[in-house]
């Protein structure tokens, strides 16, 4: 529930209204972000996450928590030569995911999550609460959809954006906020489809504009955003968009 609330919270800040529920989002959110991969635990027969997708065919697995609870010790009978020992630890032995540890707390189908509080389907996240369909956050709250982050907070469908607040599809950014659809960003807040730009204001476009016009175009802009997102759920990418526009 907090992470739903976060989600609607998160969704306010940036577009100025709601846009849906988390669970409408989840193949949009994870768009931008490396897929690791699920494996079937070896002990149980249910899901394991792993941060990191790639192991030998033929791997076991098992959740740090079965891992932890199970008895591995070998018998007498399984040391009598190395052959024998080998082929016994092989069968003893598997690889370890869902490893959430220290204090994390409503941690899930995610793993490699340290000191985290309610995270869903997540990977490689360190001291950060109401985190989903991530990757590499650190110290970071209220965070969809992003990849590669520090620092950041209300931010959706960003990747490598540190010390940042309040951005949706912005990318390689830096100490930025309440940015969109944006590129290559250092020290500027307020900007809407701003490239390489740095300590710079209340821009779309790259053009700067006085303040009350900006904000103005701001609130009609993202209206016009959050309608397509809580109707498709989906928006366009600036890549996609880029993409379009050398057709």
């Amino acid at each position: 529930m907090e992470l739903e609330n976060a989600f609607v919270t998160t969704s306010r800040i940036l577009f100025g209204k709601e846009i849906g529920r988390l669970a409408e989002f989840g193949d949009y959110l994870n768009g931008m972000v490396d897929q690791p991969s699920r494996a079937k635990s070896s002990i149980s027969g249910n899901p394991v996450y792993l941060s990191r997708p790639y192991y030998d065919e033929g791997a076991r697995f098992a959740s740090l928590e079965e891992l932890q609870n199970a008895k591995f010790g070998l018998n007498i009978n399984e040391m009598k030569d190395i052959n024998t020992l080998l082929e016994a630890l092989g069968e003893k032995m598997h690889y370890c995911g869902s490893k959430n540890l220290g204090i994390s707390m409503n941690v899930e189908q995610s793993d490699a999550c340290n000191d985290g509080v309610d995270i869903l389907s997540s990977y490689n996240v360190i001291a950060s609460n109401r985190v989903a369909y991530s990757n590499g956050v650190r110290e970071s709250e209220n965070v969809f959809g992003c990849q590669l982050g520090g620092e950041i907070g209300f931010s959706m469908r960003s990747q490598v954006i540190f010390f940042s607040h309040r951005c949706f599809e912005t990318y390689l950014s830096k100490s930025c906020n309440d940015m969109y659809f944006s590129f290559n960003c250092r020290g500027c807040t307020d900007g809407i489809f701003c490239f390489n730009q740095a300590s710079k204001h209340c821009m779309i476009g790259n053009v700067q504009l006085p303040r009350e016009k900006y904000f103005a175009l701001k609130k009609k802009l993202l209206s016009e955003v959050a309608e397509e997102l809580s109707r498709k759920k989906r928006f366009p990418s600036i890549f996609e968009i880029a993409e379009k526009g050398a057709v």
